[in-house]
């Protein structure tokens, strides 16, 4: 396990790395400690919907840079047996999921990325930072969890090797 891929620019080497490392970790004894199989925990790779969402995103502001280029490389993320349960939809599910956002300030509304499995909503403004639902709810506002994507995929990362190690939920 790397210590940090928070500083690294959200590149396909990247992201490769990336989903390579969760998703071992995700299928890595999972049987074993728990008597079933990992199903449907998994990443799964774009379609081509997705691809077209990414490049609609990328348009609207210079901060999705990063959630474009993930997009492009990932599709959604199942993974509601880790800890409380992670899932981030597929750009072209989130393409169409907003939220205003206003602790984020400005004009273009956040994407919703995903949730975990309590209901909390993970959104990524139009400046590249993650936030994160106070509640199940958008009108419970938001806080800023990360400045950017890759800090919130190393919190995911993380999230996951704890789960694997300890059975503890996760960071995220």
């Amino acid at each position: 396990m790397r210590d940090s891929y928070g500083s690294l620019p959200v590149t396909a080497a990247f992201l490769a790395g990336w989903r390579e490392e969760v998703s071992a970790a995700v299928v890595a004894g999972f049987e074993e400690k728990y008597g079933y199989g990992p199903e449907e925990n998994a990443i799964h790779p774009p379609e081509a919907a997705d691809r077209t969402a990414a490049d609609r995103i990328a348009a609207e502001a210079s901060g999705f840079a990063d959630l474009a280029a993930y997009y492009g490389e990932i599709g959604a993320v199942h993974m509601g047996d880790i800890g409380n349960g992670y899932f981030l939809h597929p750009a072209s599910h989130a393409v169409d999921e907003r939220t205003a956002l206003p602790e984020a300030g400005g004009a273009v509304p956040a994407v919703l990325i995903g949730s975990d499995g309590g209901g909390i909503l993970y959104a990524v403004a139009p400046d590249g930072a993650v936030w994160r639902s106070r509640t199940s709810s958008e009108e419970g506002g938001f806080d800023r969890i990360t400045d950017g994507l890759a800090e919130f995929l190393d919190l995911l990362r993380r999230s996951v090797h704890r789960f694997d190690d300890s059975g503890q939920p996760g960071l995220v």
